[in-house]
Order: structure tokens, then C-alpha cells, then sequence
């Protein structure tokens, strides 16, 4: 099952009319494109979303966070995530895939790790260690912020194609360029913070450059922008290296910037083992 499938299609048609006069041939290949993708569902589009991925990653992270005041302080993660899905994209014993975060900065955090096992059947195994306690527990994370940041561990741990019912809105323009727009509602067994995001997915890489997140209580709270000329390509697959999330309540500011990226490293079998979290 490819994770880097590429969907877009351009066509350059002419048209002629007796006694119009020529269309231009750019705004035909905008009506044309918007032509082949006018039968697409909102669940279509997001699974574009989800096939731009690895079967693994591990990504360095340095987050800064921000107030009105421009008081600022740095938050240093390493991702690492697994597709444990077999090859016809079904769980592997329960599970559709496992993240593994380790904060490595600021001092008074460091080796503090978390695991997330995301289970076919919620809900999801969650695990913590923490250094100055040298225990391993688990946790709920919903509402959990990373470490002094804007983001949650529900923004950063990416999410499962089953995790929510999809609904296609109007497209609209991203920085001069088309994109999908799609309307993600968080299933009951989700246990998610949010009651609904808005995704505007830029088409022909299949790369949200703009996230919109309302809360239970339908007040809409977060915000997180990817400028495009930030998408970097490895190994066919797209990933933005920085975004922002903005939270629109408290108005505050957090700039995620990737400082390194691993595509489909080998990772051990007992990488995402909760007992080796204190061994990381």
C-alpha cells in the first residue's frame, strides 16, 4: 500500500467557438482540473492526506512559544512514529500505529517521554515516564499541552483516517494556490478535544497549509498555518519544515520548526515497548 501516492492531475485543453473568441488556455486548465475533481468526498480528499506519509518517521522538533509580549521560550522534541498496519492498511494486533515523543530540552524536562499506542477499538494506550519519579504510568492526554507550547499531543500525533467523519466544504485559495477544504468531526470514542477541524489541503501535494480547530463547546480556538514554500519533498513525500500555531483565546503563539527528518528508519521491535520508555 503506497504512502506517497500522488493524485493531482493537470489538464491543458483549448477551446474554439464559432464567432467567441479564444479562451485563455490557463483559465481553461483551472476549469478543467476543477472539473476532475468535482466527485471527490471530503473522506477522498483527507485520505490523499493520510497516503503522503511514511510507514515510519522520526523528526526533530524545536518549538518556540510566545505571548502578546513576545516573551518566548524553546521546546526540543524527537518524534517517532510507526505504521504497524499490514499491507492491506488493517490493524496488527489491535493497532493502526504507535508514537514515541521524547523531550530533550528544556533541562527540567528532559527524557520525559510519552507513548501512544493508537488501537483500532479506543480507546488509545497512553504511557508517560518521568525522570524525577523513575515510573512509568498511564495517562490520559486529552487536553495534555507539549511542554510550555500552544500544540497538544492530539495536534502533533498524527491521526488515523478512522478517527473522524469527513464533509468537503467549498474550495478556496492558499497563498495563490487551489485547495480542498475539508470539515474533519471527531468520532464519540475519539475522546477528542475538539467537536470539528477545518483543513484547507493544498491539491497537488496533498499537504494541509491551514488547520482550524473549534472545541467541544463549538468556539472556534486554534489555528495552524503552514507557509507552502516550507514543503520540502523526501523520497516522494511532502512535508511542510515549520507551521504555526496560534491559539486564538489566550493569544498565544507557538513556530514548530523540523530540524531533522528520518524517513522509514529501522526502528527495534521494542522501540514503542512502554517498559523501555525509561531506556530511551
Amino acid at each position: 500500500m503506497s504512502r506517497a501516492r500522488r493524485f493531482a492531475a493537470s489538464l491543458l485543453v483549448s477551446a474554439f467557438a464559432l464567432g467567441v473568441p479564444d479562451r485563455p488556455a490557463q483559465a481553461q486548465a483551472k476549469e478543467d482540473s476543477a472539473a476532475a475533481d468535482s466527485h471527490l468526498t471530503g473522506a477522498d480528499i483527507y485520505r490523499r492526506v493520510v497516503d503522503n506519509r511514511f510507514r515510519s518517521l522520526m523528526q526533530e522538533l524545536t518549538l518556540t512559544s510566545g505571548d502578546r509580549g513576545r516573551n518566548e521560550q524553546t521546546t526540543v522534541l524527537e518524534l517517532t512514529w510507526q505504521d504497524v498496519r499490514d499491507d492491506e492498511g488493517r490493524a496488527v494486533d489491535g493497532y493502526y500505529s504507535k508514537t514515541r515523543i521524547v523531550y530533550t530540552d528544556p533541562f527540567d524536562v528532559r527524557y520525559t517521554a510519552y507513548l501512544v499506542l493508537q488501537k483500532e477499538v479506543p480507546p488509545n494506550d497512553q504511557f508517560v515516564y518521568l525522570p524525577s519519579r523513575r515510573k512509568i504510568r498511564r495517562v490520559n492526554l486529552r487536553n495534555e499541552t507539549v511542554f510550555g507550547t500552544d500544540f497538544s499531543f492530539e495536534d502533533v500525533i498524527p491521526r488515523e483516517f478512522e478517527s473522524a467523519t469527513y464533509r468537503r466544504l467549498p474550495d478556496e485559495a492558499c497563498e495563490a494556490l487551489r485547495c480542498f477544504v475539508v470539515e474533519a468531526t471527531p468520532k464519540p470514542d475519539q475522546n477528542s478535544e475538539y467537536s470539528k477541524l477545518v483543513l484547507s489541503v493544498e491539491k497537488a501535494r496533498s499537504v494541509p497549509i491551514r488547520i482550524r480547530y473549534w472545541s467541544t463547546s463549538g468556539v472556534e480556538v486554534k489555528e495552524l498555518v503552514s507557509p507552502v514554500d516550507s514543503i520540502r519533498e523526501f523520497e516522494g513525500v511532502f512535508l511542510p519544515m515549520q507551521a504555526t500555531m496560534r491559539n486564538l483565546v489566550q493569544e498565544t503563539y507557538t513556530v514548530a520548526t523540523v530540524d531533522r527528518v528520518v524517513p522509514n528508519p529501522e526502528l527495534a521491535r521494542t522501540t514503542f515497548d512502554p517498559r523501555k520508555l525509561e531506556g530511551h
